[in-house]
């Protein structure tokens, strides 16, 4: 006996694949070492997502990301400027809680990319030295993090955008790929 299939034009699966695999990591939120992490361009390419995507990202509980530090977008109190020095971007989003920016290409210009907030723990010294030594080296470190998004309206003057943000937990939800041998 055969099922019955339905037919899915090639645009509407490219827009369902992504959802699917979001729904799925977030739902089961592991996997095999980093299969369980989904790249950042998978929902929040230039650091807005859109249409369903950003439906989705609005009722995932918790994802598991990977993308690249943005060095442009590294904030944090005074303890945090001596740290990451010339590039510090400013205050943190509170007393309590650092920021970095997380971007889908390791050569996504600065911005194009959105925030993730970080409690002031006892893993963010070293966090942010090796955030300052892999910008003095030029090259944006590959992280892999497991937080709880959060949306936002985002409008501009050409069209109404949606805007994302991770809330992590702790330091320990930051892992950078190059320290772990990936």
């Amino acid at each position: 006996m055969r099922l019955p299939c339905t037919r899915v034009s090639s645009d509407g699966f490219r827009l369902a694949l992504p959802i699917l695999t979001l729904v799925a990591a977030g739902l089961a939120g592991c996997g095999e070492e980093t299969g369980g992490y989904i790249p950042v361009s998978e929902i929040a390419p230039n650091g807005f997502v859109s249409g369903q995507r950003a439906a989705v990202a609005a009722r995932v509980r918790e994802i598991r990301l990977w993308g690249y530090v943005d060095h442009g977008n590294l904030y944090g109190d005074a303890d945090a400027k001596a740290i990451l020095q010339e590039w510090w971007a400013g205050q943190g989003p509170d007393a309590g809680t650092r920021r970095f920016n997380l971007k889908a290409g390791a050569n996504d210009a600065v911005g194009h990319s959105f925030p993730a907030h970080v409690p002031n723990d006892a893993g963010r010294e070293d966090l942010l030295r090796r955030f300052r030594a892999d910008a003095r080296a030029g090259g944006p470190p590959k992280v892999f993090v497991n937080g709880r998004p959060f949306t936002f309206d985002a409008p501009t003057q050409a069209r109404d955008l949606t805007g994302l943000y991770l809330e992590l937990e702790s330091s320990r939800d930051i892992r950078l790929a190059a320290s772990d041998g990936e």
